[in-house]
């Protein structure tokens, strides 16, 4: 009897650890995107404006696709595509390449993308490297091109913008 006792409690401890040790899963890819972006900080495209009409040093990555971002994309930002993200955030060639300094764990980094869910998904992996000051702009590039249509479609041909491409990433 005793035997039994301490074979059930053994299986009971075993499927408790093996129950918590699963990954949750995610019926959609939305739903991940959800629950992520809780305790992430987030950043509206008026305050975004303010911090670039100011000077203020920050670090804006456009972490869309490159055929994404040369058509049209936030003035100062560096085009860092999502998948490439961590690995090229300590890499001082690559930050060297774009005239800039490799980022600090310190440094205020702002995230965008196209409506802004794949940008919650690179805050939440720059966070997990360390970085304790990441924001995500609320509406991505959508928003702030809604909100200011203007801001560089002077220059767009000079800064290599101009040219229509076929949409990727739908989000």
């Amino acid at each position: 009897m005793k035997r039994l006792i301490n074979l059930i409690w053994i299986l009971s401890i075993a499927t408790v650890i093996v129950s918590c040790s699963k990954e949750k899963q995610y019926a959609t890819a939305d739903e991940w995107v959800a629950e992520t972006q809780q305790g992430l900080d987030v950043l509206k495209v008026e305050d975004l404006k303010k911090k670039i009409d100011d000077f203020e040093m920050i670090y804006l990555l456009d972490v869309r696709e490159p055929n994404e971002h040369y058509p049209g994309f936030i003035p100062g930002s560096i085009n860092v595509p999502g998948g490439v993200l961590i690995f090229k955030m300590q890499s001082d060639d690559f930050w060297e390449h774009e005239m800039a300094y490799t980022p600090q764990k310190v440094d205020e980094i702002i995230v965008y993308c196209k409506k802004g869910k794949r940008s919650v998904m690179a805050a939440d992996a720059l966070q997990k490297l360390g970085y304790s000051n990441v924001k995500f702009l609320d509406g991505g590039f959508k928003k702030w091109e809604l909100t200011y249509p203007l801001e560089y479609e002077e220059n767009l041909d000079q800064m290599g913008g101009g040219v229509s491409h076929e949409e990727v990433g739908g989000c």
